[in-house]
């Protein structure tokens, strides 16, 4: 057919033999012998301890996995225990043998889903049995088969108990009074949605070391009154949508009084309530439409040392300029201002921009009259500001680039909901500053933020410790990000760092391989 002959196939010859390997050396036997040694065995119980105190929640349970003598460690080293209260826990005597392992535990949350049924009484005998003398902190949280005998059999036990914490229970203020009368140590309270309250007498027993007490959504919460005014070192209270008239156990509270935080939240409060107080250095008043401005007034005439004011008018327009400007002339030492629902011009502001000379940080949301004259007037005149927000206010882009030229030691800007505020003016003041300005802009429909964390130093972020604690949903109700940091990274980000250095932290100190002891089995 006209084709040619295939050409055989030229076979390749095999390769020549690889010659033998030679014997490894000594020093190469003897490392790899070693790579099979447990070095954690030598480290003595008090480090490991420190090391799993580094670690998660999460990192400790799969190390305490490892080895029965990490699970003894970390069994004897776990300061905090939080347990799934249902009543199995006690019926399949799972709670025994819990408490047995953890008997070092000094802070324990015993937590029940609401539609389920919880422990009784017999736990908190089990749990005072076993932990009362360590036993520092208490969470007590929807247990609605505790009853007071239960609480004061407790409470017997728990002599050094420093906070207690109580929440959807229906044991009454006997319960309450017990903790009180045997706990002379304790030194925070807190009481949320206790049921057995209604029909209950007066709490008549102080806290000779109470400094802090919180109140919320109670009914017939008046009956902590005394509690309040006879506790001689109280310093911190937040009563918050409680039902009831509180103006006259605002009354009560003596002059010479330790209350230097007070947190009033959805009350029936009146001027005459808010007036008689003194001394305050932290007040949070939010939504509380009986107060005027009379009131707020006559409060910063008896509280000159006031550091942090924030105000949530409820749009009742009955705080106004009248008020701020007396608390500018009274309290100098203002250090952070956050006006929610608040009409204030820029009369007042010049008087607390002129009197307030360490005012620090400015949150103002929804006010309808902060507008250009007023963010002018703040970027010429607060030269101490450092943090900044404006939420649904009617400034536009020329009001916000005064701020490029004003407010030497701004480090944030926060703008949300200002419609007439473009992402171009928001560019603008991030490169005025040549990065060192976070910006944060959000509009409705759209947002992005424009940081620059490396030119930033971390001292200008808020400090929330101790009182200064803001609310965890400050940012969704007000707009200030005060409690993030100035790094410019978002929030997403850094929570990926810190589970990924969390969970290598363990194998970053040992070196550790699996292998030999390590992976002896130990029953649960």
């Amino acid at each position: 057919m006209g084709q040619c002959p295939s050409a055989p196939r030229r076979k390749v010859p095999p390769p020549p033999p690889s010659p033998a390997l030679p014997a490894p050396p000594k020093v190469l036997v003897s490392i790899a012998e070693a790579a099979g040694d447990d070095h954690t065995a030598d480290l003595p119980e008090e480090l490991l301890s420190l090391v799993f105190g580094l670690l998660g929640s999460g990192d400790r349970k799969r190390c305490s996995l490892v080895c029965r003598r990490w699970l003894a460690v970390e069994a004897a080293s776990r300061l905090r225990l939080a347990l799934d209260a249902k009543a199995p826990l006690l019926a399949d005597s799972a709670l025994p043998r819990l408490l047995a392992r953890f008997h070092a535990v000094s802070k324990l949350a015993l937590k029940c889903d609401r539609r389920a049924e919880s422990v009784g009484d017999p736990a908190l005998a089990l749990v005072a049995d076993r932990l009362g003398p360590v036993l520092r902190r208490l969470k007590l949280r929807s247990l609605r088969a505790v009853t007071d005998d239960g609480v004061a059999a407790l409470a017997v036990a728990t002599a050094n108990l420093r906070k207690l914490s109580v929440g959807s229970c229906v044991f009454g203020a006997k319960g309450i009074e017990a903790v009180l009368n045997s706990c002379l140590q304790l030194e925070e309270l807190s009481v949320k949605r206790l049921r057995g309250l209604a029909d209950s007498e007066p709490i008549t027993v102080s806290g000779p070391r109470l400094h802090s007490l919180y109140l919320k959504e109670l009914y017939n919460g008046q009956c902590f009154s005394c509690l309040i005014i006879q506790s001689p070192n109280l310093k911190r209270l937040k009563i918050i949508r409680c039902s009831g008239d509180w103006d006259l156990v605002l009354q009560d509270v003596p002059r010479d009084s330790l209350l230097a935080e007070l947190h009033l939240e959805k009350l029936q409060v009146s001027d005459r309530g808010v007036a008689a107080l003194s001394g305050l250095e932290v007040l949070y008043l939010a939504k509380a439409p009986e107060v005027t401005d009379v009131g707020l007034a006559a409060l910063a005439a008896k509280s000159p040392q006031l550091r942090k004011l924030h105000v949530d008018g409820w749009k009742a327009n009955r705080i106004g300029d009248l008020g701020l400007a007396a608390v500018a002339e009274k309290c100098s030492s203002l250090q952070e201002l956050v006006l929610v629902g608040v009409n204030l011009t820029s009369s007042s502001l010049e008087l607390i921009a002129a009197n307030c000379a360490t005012l620090e940080r400015l949150a103002l949301c929804g006010s309808d009259t902060f507008g250009d004259a007023e963010i002018t007037c703040v970027a010429a005149k607060c030269s101490a500001l450092r943090k900044l927000c404006i939420k649904a206010c009617p400034v536009s882009d020329e009001g916000m680039n005064k701020l490029a030229e004003g407010c030497p030691h701004l480090v944030k800007v926060k703008v949300k909901k200002c419609r007439r505020v473009t992402s171009e003016c928001a560019e603008r003041l991030r490169a005025s500053r040549n990065g060192a300005l976070a910006v944060n802009f959000d509009t409705s429909g759209s947002a992005g933020e424009l940081q620059d964390g490396r030119s930033v130093d971390e001292s200008g972020v808020l400090d929330n410790a101790g009182s200064d604690v803001l609310p965890e949903d400050l940012d969704d109700r007000i707009g200030p990000d005060l409690s993030s940091g100035s790094s410019g990274r978002p929030s997403r980000w850094k929570a990926m760092i810190g589970a990924l250095m969390s969970r290598s932290l363990s194998v970053s100190i040992f070196g550790w391989q699996p292998c030999g002891a390590c992976y002896t089995r130990h029953e649960s």
